[in-house]
């Protein structure tokens, strides 16, 4: 008897065999990680983690400038990229226990003039990514043209108020960098300083973070330089004016600091607990079912545990920073290239942390007529959908309001990420329905969507 095709879904999870690994691995364990997986005459990382607020490894692999041939070492000062959020909201959380402003509160109280289109639209939708107001950086003309170009913050949120409303306010969860520009602008008029002022010398300052600052045109030592790879080679990134990031990404720091501070943030040092148990919480949407993204802060499960986390990126600059409450374990990975998966490297050294297996990926060569029955768009909610192309004998996954992203195949139902632990698995369910089973986040419990 011929197998059926979704049979081969076993065939999948076999390749998948975990690596075993030992408890109590040393700092040279952690480093032959990043070493295995960059090269030491490119752009790289800097990285730390921490355990029960014990260091238990800085480490660093890669250059800091290819001209000068500079190392990156634990100094190296890198751009957050959207890990600035997370300071913003914690920002609006420490004027709120001034009484200085409600998250409750409707955003015109203090941006008068921003048009919501007839919407009550409160500082949490902001926080949240619930607002329904769109992202600048999803404007092409403005991101590629005026980015470099000088502005004022009213000027920035003036550019940013010609974009029309996505949806209403609680209705769903889209990433907006203009409603953290908002957010700023809030911080400044409830507080009577400027954004920079108010997050240097109320965070950075009071915590000691000494190499952590607002980007700006001043010198900082041990600044890295950022890059990007292209088919040519590494190039230097392309410059852009930080008053657009401004309060959703225009930070830089150090691993380092950026333990310091969350072990400030989750103490209750710097807020109280009951406020960042508000950071940390899924929000409720307006239909009940609830977003994982908190104030600034997105919680996800990895494996058996919680992860609290968030990604940046930015001109030349990737990052990912994640905390795990039950361990009091915190990863932090700053890269200065595009071409390094900061999210890839922080799993692997949390998994080596943890003793969590990985998962080992086979590439197996498989027809376009093989993949054909899977190919399509798939329906992880009512907003979003996966879609699986195969375009020049290259299989790509694209999610909505996303990019394609290649895929490797295990199977003609299986699939991995490249420099990743993500994958996918096509099968049908009891109704005929092919469902996509993806793995992210080293989760042992998938995501799951049905086509369409």
């Amino acid at each position: 008897m011929i197998k059926p095709f979704y049979a081969s879904c076993l065939l999948a999870l076999s390749l998948l065999t975990p690596s075993l690994v030992k408890a109590n691995p040393t700092a040279s364990q952690y480093q032959e990680i990043l070493n295995e997986n960059l090269a030491e005459n490119e752009p790289g990382v800097s990285v730390i983690i921490s355990k029960n607020d014990k260091v238990l490894f800085k480490g660093a692999r890669g250059l800091a400038n290819l001209e000068h041939n500079i190392a990156l070492n634990e100094q190296s000062v890198l751009r957050l990229g959207s890990i600035s959020k997370q300071f913003t909201a914690a920002a609006i959380m420490m004027l709120q226990e001034q009484g200085k402003l409600a998250v409750t509160d409707d955003i015109h109280k203090y941006v008068a003039n921003f048009p919501t289109e007839g919407n009550l639209v409160t500082i949490e939708n902001l926080l949240t990514h619930t607002s329904g107001i769109a992202n600048y950086t999803d404007d092409d003309d403005l991101f590629d043209k005026e980015i470099q170009v000088p502005t004022s913050v009213d000027d920035a949120l003036a550019r940013f108020a010609k974009h029309p409303m996505v949806f209403k306010p609680g209705e769903a969860m889209a990433y907006s960098n203009t409603g953290y520009s908002l957010l700023g602008k809030i911080i400044e008029v409830a507080s009577g300083q400027s954004y920079k002022d108010f997050i240097e010398q109320h965070i950075f300052k009071k915590l000691k973070m000494n190499q952590s600052s607002y980007e700006g045109q001043e010198i900082v030592a041990h600044r890295a330089s950022g890059y990007e790879q292209t088919e040519q080679g590494f190039i230097n990134t392309n410059y852009i004016n930080m008053d657009w990031p401004y309060a959703a990404g225009a930070l830089i720091s150090t691993p380092t600091d950026l333990n310091i501070w969350f072990s400030a943030l989750s103490s209750g040092k710097l807020i109280s607990k009951a406020s960042y148990e508000k950071m940390v919480s899924p929000f409720k949407l307006n239909d009940g079912s609830f977003s994982s993204y908190g104030y600034g802060l997105i919680i996800k499960p990895l494996n058996e545990y919680t992860v609290i986390k968030h990604t940046g990126g930015i001109n030349g600059f990737l990052a990912h920073a994640r905390y795990i409450p039950e361990q009091k374990l915190y990863v932090a990975v700053l890269a200065n290239s595009n071409h390094i998966n900061p999210i890839f490297i922080n799993e692997k050294l949390t998994a080596r942390v943890l003793g969590i297996a990985l998962p080992e990926f086979k590439k197996a060569e498989v027809t376009e007529q093989q993949l054909a029955p899977v190919l399509g768009d798939y329906r992880i909610d009512k907003n979003t959908l996966r879609s699986l192309i195969f375009e020049n004998d290259v299989l790509y996954s694209k999610r909505t309001g996303g990019d394609k992203t290649k895929l490797i195949t295990m199977s003609k139902n299986s699939f991995y990420y490249p420099n990743s632990n993500n994958y996918l698995v096509i099968e049908k369910n009891s109704q005929g329905q092919l469902v996509m089973k993806y793995f992210s986040g080293l989760s042992i419990t998938p995501t799951k969507a049905i086509k369409i």
